[in-house]
């Protein structure tokens, strides 16, 4: 038979030997690799930063945003006061324009007359005296809508003629004048006075030296 000699106080600091080691082991082993927390926080940090470069352009953008406000705003200006000198200028044009046309207006005028007057001048006989020359108005429009038009305004003449065939044959001179409508041109009265005229105040071409004279007034 065989005896066992066990020490059990050797084998207990070897075990303690053996958890110490353990311990010492287990402190040993490395926690883990940090480079994707570094990597996560690079990029944090580049989204931080891409934001806030995107912010200051923005900011910058806005300047210059606001600066071109302000420069269209002084353009804007500009151009309503050149606008507002532009409408005086027009203003005064169209003024300028009314003026010449009335101008030509009475220039229009100022023809027609000159002519019918010379032309007067030219067919009134040497027995025929005109004494007033008038314009008169024409007929205004009715409301009652009348079925022949309004007479037109015209010329009156009133003067005086050493005979009734003078104012006959002035009258012919008168319709065929290229300056009057013939038509319209009308003896409207003719009338001799019983008194003759006095010696001193002159006698009608033709007319014997002594011989009474009846003027005719004619209109």
């Amino acid at each position: 038979m065989y005896s066992l000699d066990v020490n059990f106080l050797n084998d207990r600091q070897d075990r303690t030997v053996e958890v110490r080691s353990t311990r010492r082991s287990s402190a040993a082993v490395p926690v883990g690799d940090r480079r994707p927390l570094l990597f996560g926080l690079a990029a944090g940090l580049a989204a931080v930063a891409l934001v806030a470069g995107y912010w200051l352009v923005l900011r910058n953008q806005v300047k210059e945003l606001q600066a071109r406000s302000a420069e269209l705003d002084q353009e804007i200006a500009q151009v309503q006061s050149q606008l507002q000198e532009l409408s005086g200028i027009q203003a005064q044009i169209a003024a300028v324009e009314a003026e010449i046309q009335a101008f030509v207006s009475i220039f229009d005028q100022i023809l027609p007359w000159s002519a019918l007057l010379q032309d007067l001048r030219n067919n009134t006989p040497a027995r025929v005296q005109i004494e007033t020359l008038s314009q008169t108005a024409g007929e205004t429009l009715s409301n009652q809508g009348a079925v022949e038009p309004p007479v037109a305004g015209g010329i009156e003449l009133v003067g005086k003629a050493c005979s009734f065939d003078d104012v006959n044959d002035f009258l012919l001179l008168l319709q065929r004048s290229p300056l009057l409508d013939g038509n319209s041109v009308r003896l409207v009265s003719s009338q001799r006075p019983e008194e003759p005229i006095p010696e001193e105040e002159g006698n009608c071409p033709g007319t014997p030296p002594g011989a009474p004279e009846f003027l005719v007034d004619y209109t």
